[in-house]
């Protein structure tokens, strides 16, 4: 037998598996379509408040949508590897080694944005006042003792990162195990 196939009385089990990861896939798949249009309408406001914000600022939030796209287009593919069966395929495992390297260039780019100086706040007209509204919050965990770093990303990217490579070396040594007689 395969290292990647499944046996025959897994079939519910498998089965299952395929539900759930068709329901992800199509979950993951809405977050990446709204992520993509949020991505174009504050890309469209950048370019319109341009002047008045930090360049810099406008786009490292603009690398972590796009770095959030990709995250989601990545576990979109996951869930697809998982609905065909791939459990512990070479892909499986490669997609999650590069979910798990998004993760950390996520923590990066948020460890830069928290580093950089808050642009001042607009110089509103006499008479108006300004309202504070919600905020948005880029991080899925923050983990920063103090300091403007996020350790939780970077942490959490390194984990995965570190559980794929044992799935692929415990898939290499089931590999080598049936070919030995």
């Amino acid at each position: 037998m395969n290292a990647n196939e499944i046996s025959p009385k897994l079939n519910p089990r498998l089965k299952r598996i395929k539900i759930v990861s068709r329901i992800a896939k199509c979950i993951c798949f809405v977050f990446f379509v709204f992520t993509i249009v949020f991505l174009l309408l504050s890309s469209m406001a950048w370019s319109h408040w341009a002047p008045k914000l930090n360049v810099w600022r406008a786009l490292l939030v603009t690398m972590f949508q796009i770095v959030l796209c990709i995250w989601y287009w990545k576990l979109s593919r996951l869930f697809c590897f998982y609905e065909r069966g791939l459990i512990f395929a070479a892909e499986t495992i490669r997609c999650i080694k590069i979910l798990g390297f998004l993760f950390v260039t996520g923590g990066l780019i948020n460890s830069i944005l928290r580093l950089l100086p808050k642009s001042p706040p607009p110089v509103l007209p006499p008479g108006v006042t300004q309202t504070t509204g919600a905020t948005f919050h880029m991080g899925f965990f923050t983990f920063d003792f103090g300091t403007p770093i996020d350790f939780g990303l970077l942490l959490a990217g390194s984990v995965i990162i570190v559980i794929a490579w044992i799935m692929d070396e415990g898939r290499k040594i089931q590999a080598e195990q049936e070919l030995t007689v």
